[in-house]
């Protein structure tokens, strides 16, 4: 024997002993689930595990509910200045020829008194005076005097490295460092933007942003954590041309009723400006690019714009500690420590779902706080869908082993009544409406006399194995046996629509059965053996019959004396088969009847009795 065998045997047993204690098994479970939790949460790595896309697409959903179902309007919105196609037809030079309506731009918003305003347009590399002469002095003049009544911040390209694009020496002067945030976002794995954090942005140091240039020149403080893409109507811009035209007609108080003490940001939404990928649809501009699950290309002065709209809210969201957020999942792993039916189990675990992401909206609504909706969830579900197979695969097991356990010694009905928890347990009844067969061999206590008891049981085996094969093809339900004879139930445990007729066929069945074993039993020079048959239908009392000890499934009632009875009058009346009125008038045409009149039943008033001889043949064909 190998030196390792012993022990190998031992620690199976020792697995097996914990295996087959609940408690042991559920915590096996719980340990299980906790490591298909961390291989979620780190797998390939942090940022590209299930969890993180999980968690992205949990986020992107809580946006899209709260702006379909809870909109959160924002007083004092920012308000935006869009370029668009009507302003090329308005304004016919290229766009770097653009410094005049620049300028005429920013001194109409130096009229209206905005609190501070972003210009998400790169300043130029070089001077076009040369072109249009006074261009750049007019532009100057225009940041000039509205630096001088407000903040004004212009956009700041960044190549790869971190270099700052290169721009007229003039033009740097005129703007200064606080004039400028770089045009950057933070983009997740799926290149959408749901953050904003100036710190994670910066290589060496916190990169200076434009919305948050634009926060400083407020008064704002700068934060850090998801955008809130909630807050806000639809957003609507103005269109340059007409901030213009409002100016040049002196319309100063449309000017002051659309901008003055307000955040203001100018930007391109024409369909081929540059575009970023966002949670959800904010502006209703080339609906083609939204793509699936509620993400679209948007122009990326409106990530700017949703930047600045969550701090004038409550303030960016902030996401569950790390900590925390593992608290709270091993709270949810719990739920394999309960035991449910798969149904029940299955509605728990919907409606954990539902409530965790209900939880979700409300932090977010009441707290700026991102619960871990999709860790969470992930976890009931790892849960529910661990402990469903275990138990699943234990179920079967004991199945197979009742099934095994109890083969032969009840019926398949109520087998599969058992097995599917149909049976009361202990001492139990209702009332039913069944039909009761009852069989019996005639003359065989005179058989068996004259027989060896092996060649009596021999014959019984194998007269049993016909007639059960029979009643349970008709769907019947064996009672008991008694002696030679046998009662049959039809219509239960298992309700029928049809249990008279079942019972009928099951009869004309048995009696085939018989003359095909009279046959061997002729050859064989075995004795042949002749059966009666009594059928009655009526209401009894079906279920665990016998005492809190000792009981089995049966049913007890009149109907089931009468049917017995029944049986006995077959050899006085010279007939096979025998059946009441109650049956009779419950089966349709398709067989034929001989009414024997009213007969005196042993225990009972007289009952009128019916014999039938086979099956009515089906009519020809026409």
């Amino acid at each position: 024997m190998v030196e390792g065998e012993p022990r190998a045997r031992d620690l199976r047993a020792m697995a097996l002993r914990l295996w087959s204690q609940p408690r042991s098994r559920s915590a096996v479970l719980y340990a299980l689930v906790l490591i298909l939790l961390a291989a979620a949460s780190l797998v390939p790595g942090k940022d590209e595990s299930l969890l993180a896309r999980l968690e992205r697409d949990a986020f992107d959903a809580q946006m899209q509910a709260l702006r379909d179902r809870w909109p959160r309007p924002l007083a004092g919105d920012v308000v935006l200045v869009g370029i668009d196609e009507g302003s090329e037809e308005v304004f016919t030079e290229p766009l770097a020829l653009w410094h005049r309506h620049f300028a005429r731009l920013l001194g109409a918003l130096g009229e209206a008194g905005p609190r501070a305003v972003g210009v998400d347009i790169v300043p130029p590399e070089r001077s076009y005076d040369d072109i249009v002469p006074g261009s750049d002095l007019a532009l100057f003049r225009a940041i000039r005097d509205l630096r001088q009544k407000s903040t004004v911040v212009f956009a700041l390209t960044v190549d790869r490295e971190g270099r700052a694009a290169r721009m007229h020496p003039t033009f740097a002067r005129v703007i200064g460092e606080d004039g400028l945030g770089i045009d950057q976002q933070l983009q997740d794995p799926d290149s959408v933007s749901r953050r904003f954090s100036e710190a994670e942005l910066g290589r060496t140091q916190a990169a200076r942003t434009l919305a948050g240039q634009v926060l400083r020149g407020a008064g704002l403080p700068v934060g850090a954590g998801y955008i809130d893409y909630s807050v806000g109507e639809r957003v609507e811009y103005i269109p340059m041309q007409d901030v213009i035209a409002w100016k040049e007609k002196g319309d100063t108080e449309r000017l002051r009723q659309a901008f003055a003490g307000r955040l203001v940001l100018v930007g391109y939404v024409m369909k081929r400006a540059d575009r970023w990928e966002l949670p959800v649809q904010l502006i209703d501009i080339d609906p083609e690019k939204t793509h699936g699950r509620g993400r679209s290309s948007q122009p990326g002065v409106i990530t700017h714009l949703q930047v600045l709209r969550s701090h004038l809210a409550s303030g960016l969201l902030q996401p569950m500690r790390e900590e925390w957020r593992w608290a709270l999942c091993l709270v949810a792993a719990g739920l394999v420590f309960f035991h449910f039916r798969l149904a029940t189990a299955l509605a728990v675990a919907l409606a954990l779902t539902a409530a965790v992401f209900g939880a979700g909206l409300y932090a977010i609504r009441a707290h700026q706080a991102l619960l871990p909706v999709a860790s969470l969830a992930f976890t009931l579900w790892a849960g529910f869908i661990t402990r469903a197979i275990v138990d699943g695969i234990e179920n079967t097991v004991e199945r197979g082993r009742l099934r095994r356990t109890f083969a032969g010694q009840v019926s398949p009905a109520v087998m599969n009544e058992m097995l599917a928890g149909s049976l009361s347990p202990g001492v139990s009844g209702q009332l039913a409406d069944v039909c009761i067969l009852f069989s019996d061999i005639r003359d065989f206590t005179t058989l068996s006399e004259r027989m060896p008891p092996v060649v009596v049981t021999t014959v019984l085996q194998r007269y049993f194995d016909r007639m059960v094969h029979a009643v349970h093809r008709h769907e019947g339900t064996v009672d008991k046996f008694i002696g030679d004879g046998m009662m049959v139930l039809f219509g239960a445990p298992r309700r029928s629509t049809d249990p008279c007729g079942d019972a009928v066929k099951c009869a004309l069945a048995m009696m085939s059965a018989l003359d095909d074993l009279n046959a061997e039993f002729e050859a064989e020079n075995l004795p042949t053996l002749t059966i009666g048959i009594g059928i009655n239908f009526g209401s009894v009392t079906v279920g665990n019959i016998g005492s809190s000890e000792r009981h089995n499934y049966s049913a007890i009632g009149d109907a089931v004396n009468v049917a017995a009875r029944l049986e006995g009058l077959t050899k006085e009346l010279g007939r096979k088969i025998l059946i009441t009125e109650a049956v009779v008038s419950r089966i349709g045409a398709g067989f034929q009847f001989d009414p024997l009149g009213t007969h005196q039943v042993k225990g009972h008033s007289p009952v009128s009795v019916w014999g039938i001889r086979t099956a009515r043949p089906a009519p020809a064909a026409t």
